[in-house]
């Protein structure tokens, strides 16, 4: 193995009496594969055993509910009962016997809930909304308070009894014990709000009945906001001073992140951010630690995870999306096959707006076994075949990849000259640069499993008879949807995709048409290259087929770009030479000026080949856009499913 390219990542790590076997930790990340009751399943058990397999320190096992008004996922894992004892000992047992230390977060949302999860009103310190779920909870009473600080020391209490080799205090993100935490969510006046003091009681009592209802030794992790990004909120030098109060309660480890529901840096940081945004929050609070420190978010590459920990910036590196997107990432880092890590692109689609925006179970845009462990075993196929996958995108490299990987012989055409298809123009619109490696992984990997390649030519029914397969995958994609608009086919009227390709290079004052991603994307994309920009969507609303994750983040940059001018409820009746009439609530309008008309109109499926395919006798499958345009998640785990299947 080769190990010296990163040693202090490989070196064994304690926290209190435990050692780990290296430095990389799995952090908390809901998945919503319990069942509604809270008992953990089968899926969830193989999930985390498939991350442990892979090569992590420590796995800590996403939020525990300590009572089942505190839920803020449907399927949350539950440890408010004896009940759940039995199904989390197997739990720890899977994750320990692959070699990992097993950990659990214990977790109470506070107003961060909403009554369609839980059933009740939320609670919280006061009966302030939060500004994400907007419904007002009801302030906890001194006995409540009290109810719920022995809630957390029982829920600890059942881990423990479980087999779990720590817990980890959920103090941040804006939930219960970090609503107590802050000025900006406790207003209360009693010995519970107020002063620092009387707002870290909550969290001290928590700490308290922890450590009293497990065990002396028994070590405990406190995740905490190095900054909630908010005004009125905490910030880096309070934080400072809480963590010395939380290690003189008995902390053993310190788990450094930030925000809450609503604050405008996320949380959970998106495309576009730099790296290690959080490095600074836990470089501060390591300057006041007596205990090891786990620094999180967005620290994807080895190398500057190796960085932090030789700079002394933190003592653990907390690793959540990347993991999910790849298990093995810490066993190729350690083999020194780093070039075969599926890297996390941070687009959130799967493992975030899934899950709280659409309540599905945690998944990943491009690793569409996560979370689908139990459901998909990689092996070979009892019986191998011959197949031929037309289309060289994000569909078609993923189908060929898991055929493969099943022991199938693949031929992958691409008419193109370069594999990527659509993943190549999102990859080259503004703060999206890192969907460039959806590509470079799926080539690499086809690659590595001797995939036969054919670029520049475009397969029909003779080139695929000529092999003579088992099996075709259509997965040729969607082609431009050009709107029936008078004026549409003049000169100075470009596709979008082209204007982002470079084909088409719009200058001067440009008329986009059609305000959802595509079209935002472009207008956001010219603006940089100098052009004002008018955007027209006939909706009332933009973007509102992205997530809500990249959404919030898309909209606040077109917003404050002074080169962009949004128009919503506005239908274009007619392409001009220099113009375009567009229909609103108020009346028919020209719009003069415009050099350019650029069309984001949509996609419609490109699946001509399909019958003559079909007429050959050979099986087809038609997958991704070439079916039906569709997000790339939706796409490639499609392909995926296709592929697994044959």
């Amino acid at each position: 193995m080769q190990q010296t390219q990163y040693p202090r990542l490989f070196q064994e790590g304690k926290i209190g009496k435990l050692t780990t076997r290296n430095r990389l930790v799995m952090p908390p990340m809901g998945t919503n594969l319990a069942r509604e009751d809270g008992e953990v399943t089968d899926t969830q058990i193989r999930y985390y055993e498939e991350r442990a397999q892979g090569g992590a320190g420590m796995i800590i096992v996403e939020i525990g509910g300590v009572d089942p008004g505190g839920r803020a996922i449907p399927r949350q894992i539950g440890l408010w009962d004896d009940k759940f004892i039995p199904g989390l000992s197997k739990l720890a047992s899977a994750i320990k016997n692959a070699g990992a230390v097993a950990a659990i977060q214990i977790h109470h949302a506070g107003r961060q809930t909403a009554t369609v999860i839980t059933g009740s009103q939320p609670v919280a310190p006061s009966p302030l909304p939060c500004p994400v779920n907007q419904e007002t909870p009801r302030e906890l009473t001194i006995d409540e308070i009290k109810g719920l600080v022995n809630a957390f020391g029982e829920a600890a209490r059942r881990a423990f009894q479980a087999g779990f080799d720590l817990v980890e205090i959920h103090g941040t993100h804006g939930y219960l014990v970090n609503q107590f935490l802050s000025p900006y969510s406790n207003h209360r006046q009693d010995e519970y709000g107020g002063s620092f003091e009387n707002r870290l009681r909550f969290a001290l009592e928590v700490i308290q009945a922890v450590k009293e209802k497990t065990a002396p030794d028994f070590p405990v992790s406190f995740r905490m906001n190095g900054d909630e990004y908010v005004e009125g909120g905490i910030k880096l030098e309070e934080a400072k001073e809480m963590a010395k109060h939380f290690i003189d309660a008995g902390v053993n480890v310190l788990h450094v992140s930030a925000g809450v529901y609503g604050s405008p840096a996320p949380n959970v940081p998106v495309m576009g951010t730099p790296p290690g945004p959080l490095l600074h929050l836990a470089e501060g609070i390591k300057s006041v630690s007596s205990v090891p420190l786990i620094a999180v978010a967005k620290i994807h590459e080895p190398d500057l995870a190796e960085d932090v920990l030789k700079e002394g910036k933190a003592d653990f590196i907390a690793i959540g999306r990347g993991i999910i997107c790849d298990p093995e990432w810490p066993k190729k880092v350690q083999e020194g096959r780093v070039g075969e890590i599926r890297g996390c692109i941070t687009c959130n689609q799967g493992c975030i707006d899934r899950l709280l925006a659409e309540a599905g179970s945690a998944s990943c845009i491009y690793n569409a076994r996560a979370g689908r462990e139990l459901q998909f075993p990689m092996g070979e196929a009892g019986h191998k075949k011959n197949v031929v996958i037309i289309g060289g995108g994000p569909a078609g490299m993923e189908a060929a990849r898991t055929a493969a990987l099943r022991g199938h012989t693949v031929h992958l055409f691409e008419e193109t000259s370069e594999l990527g298809g659509q993943a190549l123009l999102a990859s080259a619109t503004p703060h999206k640069g890192e969907f460039a490696e959806v590509v470079r992984y799926l080539k690499h990997e086809i690659d590595r499993l001797k995939v036969n390649v054919h670029l520049n030519t475009r397969a029909d029914a003779g080139t695929v008879k000529q092999l003579n397969p088992d099996t075709v995958i259509v997965a040729t994609g969607a082609q431009p949807l050009v709107p029936d608009i008078p004026g549409v086919d003049r000169p100075n009227v470009v596709q979008a995709w082209d204007a982002i390709s470079g084909k088409a290079t719009p200058s001067g004052k440009v008329a986009v048409i059609g305000g959802g991603l595509v079209g935002c994307e472009t207008a956001e994309l010219l603006a940089e290259n100098g052009c004002q920009v008018v955007v027209f969507e006939l909706l009332k609303d933009i973007a509102i087929d992205i997530g809500p994750s990249l959404r919030t983040v898309l909209l606040e940059r077109l917003m404050n770009n002074p080169r962009i001018k949004i128009i919503t409820s506005a239908e274009v009746k007619e392409i001009g030479e220099n113009s375009v009439v567009v229909v609103r609530e108020e009346g028919r309008q020209a719009i003069q000026g415009i050099d350019t008309v650029v069309l984001a109109a949509g996609a419609t499926p490109r699946n001509e080949i399909v019958e003559d395919i079909k007429a050959t006798g050979v099986a087809v499958h038609v997958i991704g856009d070439a079916l039906e345009p569709r997000k790339a998640i939706d796409a490639i785990h499609q392909a995926f499913e296709t592929a697994y299947a044959l």
